[in-house]
């Protein structure tokens, strides 16, 4: 009862009715999962703007690598390649990521494996059982592959995939699981097109 009526009793209600600090404890609550999600807004508009910047980036470098007016196939791609890097705003760091320019002999033929003689019926190319000649090797490079595109920028008229593969590293620790994969997204862009027949254009003029 004396503690009650007393000093210590009067100092206990006077912390108990008091509000001071209330906020600032509140705040200090709060702000580490607030920045945590700011941060992970952030990274995801940054994802997806990478991810938009690839596919411009592709578009814009189809456009310039099909007109043929840089002659020299190697000239074209080194041409396309500082398009690629240019328009990704560093945000595709070109050492790092996959691209690739496959020739194909028609749009059907995209993507697509080259064929061989399947000799067990089980759909699958298994070497040692399988037959693939030297007819069946579209790309000419000796053994089979599951993509029959031919490395290069093209010759006039001729048809090829432009293809922008990138590993984004997940920073935000709670988006990192959300993804799978160590915390990486795949990001992949990609264009098929036929070049101008610019031969013709040239012969004819």
């Amino acid at each position: 009862m004396r503690i009650r009526d007393g000093w210590l009793g009067r100092q206990l209600r006077r912390f108990a009715r008091s509000n001071d600090g209330a906020a600032a404890l509140e705040f200090a609550l709060v702000l580490p999962p607030l920045c945590i999600i700011l941060v992970g807004m952030f990274e995801m508009s940054i994802l997806m703007f990478t991810q938009a910047s690839m596919e411009g980036a592709l578009r814009e470098a189809a456009r310039f690598g099909m007109t043929g007016s840089v002659s020299d196939p190697a000239a074209r791609q080194t041409q396309i390649l500082a398009i690629i890097d240019k328009d990704t705003f560093g945000f595709v760091p070109q050492d790092e990521a996959t691209i690739s320019f496959l020739i194909y002999p028609s749009f059907g033929d995209v993507n697509q494996p080259e064929p061989f003689t399947d000799k067990n019926g089980n759909g699958t190319y298994e070497a040692g059982i399988d037959q693939f000649t030297a007819s069946q090797d579209i790309n000419g490079n000796g053994v089979w592959d599951g993509d029959q595109g031919t490395a290069g920028v093209g010759a006039a008229a001729q048809i090829v995939q432009y293809t922008v593969q990138y590993d984004w590293h997940v920073i935000t620790p709670f988006m990192a699981p959300i993804f799978g994969n160590n915390g990486k997204v795949h990001l992949k862009a990609s264009i098929v097109l036929r070049n101008e027949p610019w031969d013709a254009t040239s012969s004819s003029s």
